[in-house]
């Protein structure tokens, strides 16, 4: 099967995504002069936008190229929440459940003449109570013999707490469904162990080398060898940006080279990735991990971080 093959399949899949959502407010401004009162810019701004990160970035991914998605998350009781009251697509069955006791996460990044000055961050880490977890399991569960696999998105802002990562492997396990898990160590120390038994991490470098202090990309076989063997999954990949990516995959060690483009924000472009392998085909693995490399790097070529255009991964797919 060829990549664009490949591609055209992505519209028969359908997904169950779980995962701490973000909302994204991008600020842009040109410097007008240096401050008085401070070594910072003064600056006017030519426009804001809004647009949704963690998993829900993942989900626009996997609906831009064309998959079907059933989608949970969990917001709070405020203003910012109605920002998803836009989030909508008709292949997007959205769940997102109100915790009255937490706010909804948002990130707010200040762009001047094209550099990132400043990021604010309004979030809430702590984990979702156990009646509201027993709520999620509840309502997922009747959904997943209807998808072909499951992915959690971890950004480790509360959502996934143990005892729904539990759940989630089990209900995996029970209905042989697939479980791909992206955890993020952005800002917490890695929890990859708790996903043991689950069919395919996905990992940047820096995660990595936090479940093994030891890896390598220089000798990516021991290295993914040894990441399967620490976590007690059946496959790894580790994404690697501009180097590409390696992977261990139904007990084969690729290798692909990166697509290159012209970078203006990597933000976003490994949630691109995931979106991309979540709806490839694991029988054709190389195949499947280039178009991953080149999703993943077009993402890098929008500011913010709305996803890439389909068209412009089949237009480089038939070159």
């Amino acid at each position: 099967m060829n990549k664009l093959d490949i591609i055209k399949s992505f519209e028969q899949k359908k997904i169950l995504l779980i995962g701490d959502t973000i909302v994204d407010v991008y600020s842009y401004s040109h410097a007008v002069c240096k401050a008085l009162d401070a070594p910072t810019p003064e600056a006017e701004q030519n426009k804001v936008a809004v647009s949704f990160g963690g998993a829900s970035l993942v989900a626009t991914n996997i609906l831009e190229l064309g998959g079907s998605l059933v989608y949970f998350s969990v917001i709070g009781d405020d203003e910012n929440a109605k920002y998803y009251d836009s989030f909508s697509h008709p292949k997007l069955d959205k769940h997102l459940l109100v915790d009255k006791n937490r706010k909804t996460t948002v990130k707010r990044k200040f762009w001047v003449d094209g550099y990132k000055l400043l990021q604010i961050n309004e979030v809430d880490n702590q984990d979702i109570e156990a009646i509201l977890e027993k709520k999620i399991i509840e309502i997922i569960e009747p959904y997943i013999s209807q998808v072909d696999l499951i992915v959690a998105f971890d950004a480790q802002h509360g959502l996934l707490t143990k005892g729904l990562i539990d759940q989630l492997i089990k209900l995996s396990k029970q209905h042989q469904k697939p479980l791909y898990v992206d955890s993020q160590v952005s800002h917490r120390p890695s929890n990859h162990h708790l996903y043991r038994g689950a069919h395919c991490m996905l990992l940047n470098q820096t995660e990595a080398q936090a479940v093994d202090p030891n890896f390598d990309i220089n000798q990516p076989e021991s290295s993914l060898n040894s990441i399967k063997e620490k976590l007690g999954v059946a496959n790894a990949v580790v994404k690697l940006g501009e180097k590409g990516s390696v992977a261990l995959l139904n007990d084969k060690h690729i290798k692909t080279s990166p697509h290159q483009v012209a970078m203006v924000d990597v933000c976003g472009a490994g949630d691109a990735f995931l979106a991309a392998f979540s709806l490839g085909d694991l029988e054709h693995i190389t195949e499947t991990l280039e178009i991953c490399n080149i999703w993943g790097a077009l993402a890098t070529t929008i500011y913010g971080t709305d996803p890439p255009k389909k068209q412009d991964l089949i237009n480089i797919c038939h070159d």
